[in-house]
C-alpha cells in the first residue's frame, strides 16, 4: 500500500469533491455509468478507490439485497467515511485495502467499477492485469471520471503532491493496455459528460 498517497487522501476525506452529496449537474454523469456498466440486481460489484461512498451508495442499491459490492479505499478515513455512507446495506463491504493486496478467487466479480481512481495506481498494466483476473468471463470493467482526462490530468499535474505523476494515459495507450490485460474495449468516450472506458472480458468460446 503507497502510505504517502493513503495519507493525502486521508486529508482530502472532507473535500468537497470527495464528500458532497451528487447534485443535479452529476446526474446524467451518474446515468451513464449505471447504463453503461449493464448493473442490475444480485450482482457481484467490486468498487476499487471507493472514496467516500459517494458512488457505493449508488452500486449498492443497483445490485440490491441480493447482490453484493465490495468497496476498497487505501485510506483509512474514506473507509470510515465509505462505511458510515452505506450503513444498513448489509449486502456492502468496506474495507481498507489496495486492489493490488486484496485477497479475493479468481472470477469473483460481474462488474468492477473504477471511479476516480484508475490514475492513482502505480502500475497500471498489472492493475488491469488483477483486474481482468477478478471478473467473471463476460464481466465488464468501467473505469470512469465526471470530468475529461484533459481536466483530470492537468489537475493532477498542477497539485504538487503525490498525484502529480497520477495521469490517465491517452487512448490507444488504454487501448493496448486493455488488450494485454485480456479485455477488449467496447466503448471509449471522453467527452463534456466526463470520461468512461468500457471494457469486458470476453466469454470462453462455446465448444
Amino acid at each position: 500500500m503507497n502510505q504517502d498517497k493513503a495519507g493525502f487522501f486521508d486529508a482530502q476525506v472532507e473535500a468537497d469533491w470527495a464528500a458532497s452529496e451528487y447534485g443535479q449537474a452529476e446526474r446524467p454523469k451518474l446515468a451513464r455509468l449505471l447504463s453503461s456498466g449493464e448493473l442490475a440486481p444480485g450482482q457481484h460489484v467490486l468498487e476499487p478507490g471507493c472514496g467516500t461512498g459517494r458512488l457505493s451508495s449508488e452500486l449498492a442499491a443497483a445490485v440490491g439485497p441480493g447482490g453484493r459490492l465490495v468497496a476498497l479505499d487505501i485510506s483509512r478515513a474514506m473507509v470510515e467515511a465509505c462505511r458510515r455512507r452505506v450503513a444498513g446495506m448489509s449486502w456492502v463491504r468496506v474495507e481498507q485495502a489496495a486492489l493490488e493486496e486484496f485477497p479475493a478467487p479468481p472470477d469473483s466479480f460481474h462488474r468492477i467499477i473504477c471511479h476516480q481512481v484508475f490514475p492513482h495506481f502505480d502500475d497500471q498494466p498489472a492493475a488491469l492485469e488483477r483486474l481482468a483476473g477478478l471478473l467473471v468471463p463476460g464481466g465488464v470493467l468501467l473505469v470512469v471520471h465526471f470530468m475529461p482526462s484533459a481536466v483530470i490530468n492537468d489537475t493532477h499535474r498542477k497539485a504538487g503532491t503525490v498525484v502529480e505523476k497520477d495521469l490517465l494515459p491517452p487512448p490507444g495507450e488504454m487501448r493496448a493496455m486493455m488488450a494485454a490485460a485480456g479485455l477488449l474495449v467496447e466503448t471509449l468516450v471522453d467527452d463534456q459528460l466526463g470520461y468512461l472506458l468500457k471494457a469486458r472480458l470476453p466469454a470462453p468460446a462455446a465448444g
